[in-house]
C-alpha cells in the first residue's frame, strides 16, 4: 500500500479560488493565535505555580544555600545556625552596644564589619565544622547514640513547651525566632543534624588513643598551669587623684605627680618585700593595712597565668621563702605603659596534687526567706526563687566544669575558684570567729549577714530529712536517689561528674575531699551559698587523677582540631544564590 504524500499548503492554496483561499488563510491565522495564547497561558500558570511554591518556602527549606565539606545546608539550616548565634549575644546586647530594635546590617560590630556579617560568618564557621562531621559520619555509617537521640527529643519537647508557655503555635514561635521560612519539620531536621554532628564529634574524641606517656608529656609542657602554688602575694599601689575633661574622659596624670607616686610606690614595695622575707605576720598585716594593699593568695596555676606574678612564681629554681617584686603596668591614653603598682610575692612551695575527681548526685531543698513588714511588724515567709538558686548555681556549675567543652570548662572552673578563694576564706574565718555557724544551727531562723535576709533553716532541714527517710525506706539505691533528686530539686544541678577540689561550695567540698568515700555514701549538708540543705550521694571517683583528666581533655581537643583540619576544605564553603534569603528578618 502506497502512503499518500503530504500536500504542500502553498500548492493547495494555489488551486483554490480567491474567496476560498482567503478563508483558509484566516483559519490558519486563528489557529496560530490559539496556539500562542495556549503557550502564554501555560507559561503564566507555570510562573504562578513557581511563585506560589517560592513563597511557600519549599525551595528555601530544601535547595542548597551553602555547601561545605561534603554537606549541603538549606536557607532554613543557615537560619537555624544564624539565629542561635544571635541568641547567644541577645541577652547582653545592651552591654556590647547592640541595638536589637535596629537592623543588624546597619550596626557595626568591629573594623567595618556589621553585626549581620559577623553573626553570619560565625554561623558559617559552625556549619563548616558540622558539614565535615556529618560527611564523615555518613561515610562511616555512624548512627546517633542513645544520648544523642535523647538530646534531639529534649530539644523538640522544649520547643513545644516553650511555644505553649507563650500561648502560640509551634510554627508561629519558630518563625518569630528563626525567620519566616522555618517550620517544625525544618527545625527538627536542623536539630537532628546538629545533634548527630555533636554526637559524632564526641565519638571521635572518646576514641583517640591517649596513653599515660601522652599525659605525662602534656604535664611536662604545662606544669606551671597544673601545679598548685603556696605563696603570699599583695598588690601595692599609690592613690592618684584622677582628673577629667568636660566630656568626662579621664586625663593623663601629671608627670611630676606620677613620678613622685612611683617613687613612693618603690619604697612601699621594698618595705613590704622585706617584711615578707622576715615572715613577721603582724608586721605584714600592719603594712598591708597601711598601704591598702590587695591580697592575692591561693590561686592555682591555671589562674596564675592571668597575673604578672604568675610567671615569676613558676620560674624554675624558686626556693621556699624567696620574695619578689613584680611590676603591674597600666596604659595611658597614648598607649604608653607606666608603672601602676607592684605585686610583692613570697614563694613557699609548689606541688602537683594527685587526687581523683569526685562524682555525686545532689538534692537541694532551699530555706524560705523571711521578709518583714516594717509598718505593722508582721513577718512572712517567701520561698527563695528558682532564679536566685540558678544564679548561685551558675557560678558553681562553672566551677565544676560541667559544660559541653571539657577544656574550656576546666579553665572556667579554676578561674572561678581563684576569683572567690580570698572572699570565701575571709567569710569562713568571720563565721568561725563569731560562732555564727553554730548559733544558726540552734535557731529556728538565721540571718545571711551578707544580705541581711533571714532564712527558715529548720523547715528546710525537716523537708530534706523527710526525703532522705523516704528514699531509704524505698531501698536507698542510686537509681531511686537520682529519680527523687530530679523530682524535688529546683535551681540546682542534680548530677555532677569529675568534681575538682574547691569547685563546690565550701561545705560540700569539705565533705567530698575531707575524707575518703565509697560509692553509696550520703550526707545532709547545710549550704550557706545556696541557702538550703543538700542531700548528696557519692557515686565514686574518676578513673584518672584530676590533672590527668585535664591533660586528656586538652590532648583530645588538639587531636580533634587536627582531624577537623584534615577533613575541611581550605577554600571553605560555597554559597548559592539562595544565600540572599538567609536571615532576611535580621536584616530588616
Amino acid at each position: 500500500m502506497k502512503h499518500k504524500e503530504k500536500s504542500n499548503p502553498q500548492e493547495d492554496l494555489s488551486s483554490l479560488s480567491v474567496r476560498r483561499r482567503q478563508e483558509v488563510l484566516e483559519q490558519q491565522a486563528q489557529q496560530k493565535k490559539v496556539r500562542l495564547y495556549t503557550i502564554i497561558a501555560a507559561v503564566v500558570v507555570a510562573l504562578v505555580a513557581a511563585l506560589l511554591i517560592w513563597d511557600s518556602g519549599v525551595f528555601q527549606r530544601h535547595a542548597p544555600a551553602y555547601e561545605t565539606n561534603g554537606t549541603s545546608f538549606s536557607v532554613t539550616d543557615v537560619d537555624y545556625y544564624f539565629y542561635n548565634q544571635y541568641s547567644s549575644v541577645y541577652s547582653y546586647a545592651s552591654y556590647i552596644g547592640l541595638d536589637t530594635t535596629v537592623s543588624l546590617k546597619e550596626q557595626e560590630y568591629a573594623d567595618g564589619q556589621t553585626w549581620y556579617d559577623y553573626l553570619l560568618e560565625s554561623a558559617l564557621t559552625s556549619m563548616d565544622e558540622a558539614g565535615a562531621l556529618l560527611s564523615a559520619a555518613r561515610a562511616e555509617g555512624y548512627t546517633i547514640s542513645e544520648d544523642g537521640q535523647a538530646n534531639i527529643d529534649a530539644a523538640m519537647d522544649s520547643l513545644s513547651a516553650t511555644a505553649e508557655s507563650y500561648g502560640i503555635t509551634v510554627g508561629t514561635y519558630l518563625t518569630s525566632m528563626y525567620g519566616r521560612f522555618m517550620t517544625p519539620s525544618a527545625y527538627e531536621k536542623a536539630v537532628t543534624e546538629q545533634c548527630l554532628a555533636q554526637d559524632y564529634a564526641a565519638h571521635l574524641r572518646e576514641n583517640f588513643e591517649i596513653t599515660e606517656d601522652d599525659m605525662n608529656a602534656y604535664y611536662s609542657e604545662n606544669a606551671a598551669t597544673l601545679d598548685n602554688f603556696e605563696y603570699e602575694a599583695y598588690l601595692v599601689t599609690v592613690d592618684l587623684e584622677a582628673q577629667y575633661d568636660d566630656e568626662g574622659n579621664q586625663l593623663d596624670y601629671d608627670p611630676d605627680e606620677l613620678a613622685a607616686a612611683q617613687e613612693e610606690l618603690e619604697t612601699r614595695a621594698d618595705t613590704l618585700a622585706e617584711a615578707l622575707a622576715g615572715g613577721d605576720a603582724d608586721e605584714i598585716a600592719a603594712l598591708v593595712s597601711e598601704y591598702g594593699a590587695s591580697t592575692l593568695n591561693g590561686f592555682s596555676g591555671t589562674t596564675l597565668a592571668y597575673y604578672d606574678f604568675g610567671a615569676w612564681l613558676a620560674e624554675d629554681g624558686r626556693t621556699a621563702g624567696e620574695t619578689g617584686k613584680v611590676p603591674n603596668n597600666s596604659t595611658n591614653s597614648e598607649g604608653e605603659e607606666y608603672l601602676y603598682g607592684y605585686y610583692v610575692v613570697r614563694f613557699d612551695s609548689r606541688s602537683l596534687d594527685e587526687y581523683y575527681g569526685a562524682n555525686m548526685y545532689n538534692m537541694l531543698i532551699q530555706a524560705d526567706a523571711i521578709t518583714e513588714d516594717t509598718e505593722d511588724g508582721d513577718a512572712s515567709s517567701s520561698s527563695t526563687t528558682a532564679e536566685d538558686a540558678e544564679a548561685a548555681e551558675t557560678a558553681e556549675d562553672a566551677e565544676t566544669g560541667e559544660t559541653a567543652e571539657d577544656t574550656e570548662a576546666t579553665e572556667d572552673a579554676e578561674t572561678a575558684e581563684a576569683a572567690e578563694d580570698t572572699g570565701a576564706a575571709d567569710d569562713a574565718e568571720a563565721a568561725e570567729d563569731t560562732g555564727a555557724a553554730d548559733d544558726a544551727e540552734a535557731e529556728e531562723t538565721a540571718e545571711d549577714t551578707s544580705t541581711g535576709t533571714q532564712y527558715d533553716w529548720d523547715t528546710a532541714l525537716a523537708e530534706i530529712e523527710a526525703l532522705r527517710d523516704e528514699w531509704l525506706a524505698g531501698g536507698g539505691d542510686a537509681e531511686s536517689f537520682l529519680t527523687m533528686a530530679q523530682e524535688n530539686t529546683e535551681g540546682s544541678t542534680v548530677e555532677y561528674t569529675n568534681i575538682a577540689k574547691g569547685a563546690q561550695n565550701t561545705e560540700v567540698d569539705e565533705w567530698l575531699f575531707g575524707s575518703e568515700h565509697a560509692a553509696g555514701d550520703y550526707e545532709i549538708i547545710r549550704d550557706e551559698t545556696l541557702h538550703g540543705y543538700r542531700l548528696v550521694y557519692f557515686t565514686g571517683y574518676d578513673d584518672l587523677y584530676y590533672w590527668q583528666t585535664i591533660a586528656q581533655s586538652a590532648i583530645q581537643s588538639e587531636r580533634y582540631s587536627e582531624w577537623l583540619s584534615e577533613h575541611s576544605s581550605e577554600e571553605g564553603g560555597a554559597q548559592t544564590f539562595l544565600m540572599r534569603y538567609a536571615a532576611l528578618d535580621a536584616g530588616a
